[in-house]
């Protein structure tokens, strides 16, 4: 009797043991914990202009984030200007800006955990801007630089996907305002001229944009 009760008990345990292994078997693996996130983002917009941003996650909710802005464009064109005489001048034309700037970013995840899913995300940033517009045509030269200082808001809603081992992939909408400051100081010679002329001027606008922001990075 001893023995058969050894054995029932020798094998409940032998069950218990199978089970307890299959259950941690079957269990899938746990999710790495990322609760930091470096990206790069480009505007479809404009693409001159790119962010570099890193992130943190600060709860399941809340992620805080700072960026470094860039920008850089430059174009050159030649033109057909219609004079007073009735016949066609060409005129060259180029123009260069650079920018250089930071910004602050808080992202609300309206929906599974940060830093991946739904959110809301408003923006401040400030930013240096240097731009140039040269035209030259038949003896006229013209010159217009402006330096800017610019404070700009956004508000943006966008989803975060974190694929493979941690391939971020970003995409957020919404608008801009932005206010800037400016110098312009343009200096001009006309045809005949030895000597040029110049003027300088300052001024303030606002201005609304929307933004269409598609980011690329790691989450680590």
């Amino acid at each position: 009797m001893k023995s058969i009760s050894t054995l029932c008990l020798s094998f409940s345990l032998f069950v218990s043991t199978l089970a307890h292994a299959d259950g941690l078997a079957a269990a899938p693996p746990e999710k790495p914990v990322r609760d930091t996130v470096l990206t790069v983002s480009f505007s479809p917009q404009d693409w001159g202009d790119v962010s570099l941003e890193a992130s943190r996650v600060m709860s399941p909710g809340l992620a805080l984030g700072v960026e470094l802005l860039a920008g850089l464009n430059r174009s050159d064109t030649t033109l057909d200007v219609l004079a007073v005489d009735g016949y066609l001048h060409g005129g060259d034309d180029t123009y260069g800006s650079y920018m250089l700037g930071v910004g602050a970013r808080a992202r609300f995840f309206l929906a599974g955990t940060a830093p991946e899913g739904p959110w809301l995300s408003p923006g401040l940033a400030v930013s240096r801007a240097w731009r140039s517009f040269t035209y030259d045509s038949n003896g006229l030269h013209n010159e217009t630089r402006e330096r800017q200082w610019g404070a700009s808001a956004d508000l943006l809603v966008g989803y975060t996907a974190i694929v493979g081992n941690g391939l971020v992939v970003q995409l957020g909408v919404g608008g801009e305002a932005h206010h800037g400051w400016s110098r312009l100081a343009s200096r001009s010679t006309g045809i005949g001229e030895e000597s040029p002329t110049g003027s300088s001027t300052r001024a303030r606008k606002w201005t609304l944009n929307e933004r269409l922001e598609l980011s690329v990075g790691w989450a680590l």
